[in-house]
């Protein structure tokens, strides 16, 4: 019962204000002059261990009333005070009418006079203790809601983020059975003409390909390095299918390799660039990915020079990969991450702007140098 420190701080008060009640009953008698007799010291000690046993009991009905409303709690507990208190007196009355027959001297009060005396006493001792219980636990009931809402909160923010976690995820891996189904089909067609050295030459690098990206964990941030050698690895296979009507240029500076972008957030701009510029022409199509940097901003442009603006629209098809990327960017940045996608008099371009983050550097150790 006394295990947590409201009891037991509730248990150290009821013990001091009856110890309190007995010390001034004691003194008070002694400065009258009323002899300080055994008897009435062991009634003393008894009356205020009633008390004490009286008002953890009302302490207990703090507790059990502690969820009810306001005025229920005050009400319950006010009339519990008033019986407590008239049971002492009571009680006291009992005791000393027990001290009166054995002979003992007594004040000159009737049995009625003493009971209101003492029952005015006890009662605002007891209101005093009651009023002190309620406080606690109110204030035990407000911490306990707080903690209550604390952990909802807490167990609200875990399930946002599992579900921005999912919503990643599921954004992410979105991009690679399009892919895939485009190789396959390449493969499928370059078997069917005989072609059977490219086909295994497609499935080879489809597989280096497949082994980097399946295995990467989708929330994972990675530096544009790697991204961009993710990218080589895709235009690699590509090639094999358009040879020499893809050409691709990458200008990233050495300053920028380290800069951490969402893993595959670029390779739907590229697959674009091959399904609406390369993939339409027996011409020769260049894919440039620039990257550069804007004060905080990373920036990266990727450009084709195909004849698949159609007159300042948007090309058909391009708006799920491009909605892809900008969800993302949402989803990581809020406002900082943008996506801009601008069709040009020849060719198309879209330009990912993010917050600039660098991946960690390791300082290596250096050698001791020789004594």
């Amino acid at each position: 019962m006394f295990k947590s420190a409201e009891s037991r701080q509730a248990l150290w008060l009821t013990l001091g204000v009856w110890l309190m009640s007995g010390v001034l009953f004691t003194a008070t008698s002694i400065t009258v002059g009323r002899p300080m007799s055994s008897t009435l010291l062991v009634t003393v000690l008894l009356i205020n261990g009633l008390g004490v046993a009286v008002s953890l009991l009302l302490y207990i009905a703090a507790i059990h009333t502690r969820y009810r409303p306001a005025i229920a709690r005050f009400g319950l507990i006010g009339l519990a005070v008033v019986v407590a208190a008239a049971l002492l007196a009571y009680a006291d009355v009992l005791i000393m009418e027990f001290i009166r027959a054995r002979g003992d001297p007594q004040p000159q009060l009737t049995a009625w006079m003493r009971a209101v005396a003492n029952f005015v006493a006890f009662l605002w001792i007891l209101a005093m203790l009651g009023a002190f219980y309620v406080t606690l636990q109110a204030n035990s009931t407000v911490r306990e809601r707080e903690r209550q809402l604390a952990d909802a909160r807490t167990a609200a923010s875990e399930a946002n983020a599992a579900a921005s976690a999912a919503r990643l995820a599921a954004l992410r891996y979105q991009l690679n059975p399009h892919f895939l189904f485009n190789t396959l089909n390449a493969v499928s067609a370059a078997v069917i003409t005989g072609r059977s050295d490219e086909a295994e030459s497609m499935l080879s690098r489809l597989a280096d390909f497949l082994r980097v990206t399946l295995v990467a964990d989708p929330e994972a941030m990675i530096t544009l390095e790697d991204e961009m050698a993710t990218l080589q690895a895709y235009l690699e296979i590509e090639s094999v299918r358009f040879r020499e009507r893809l050409a691709v240029e990458f200008v990233c500076p050495d300053e920028l390799r380290t800069a951490l972008v969402p893993s595959f957030l670029l390779q739907p701009l590229i697959e674009n660039a091959i399904k609406h510029a390369v993939s339409p022409t027996s011409d020769t199509v260049t894919i440039r990915l620039e990257a550069n940097r804007d004060d905080g901003d990373l920036v990266v442009l990727v450009q084709d020079d195909g004849d698949g603006g159609h007159g300042g629209e948007v090309r058909p098809g391009a708006g799920v990969g491009l909605n892809n990327i900008r969800q993302r960017l949402e989803a990581l940045y809020g406002s900082r991450g943008v996506l801009q996608a601008t069709p040009l008099a020849h060719g198309f371009l879209a330009m990912v702007r993010m917050p600039l983050q660098r991946a960690p550097t390791v300082t290596p150790l250096r050698p001791k140098a020789a004594a």
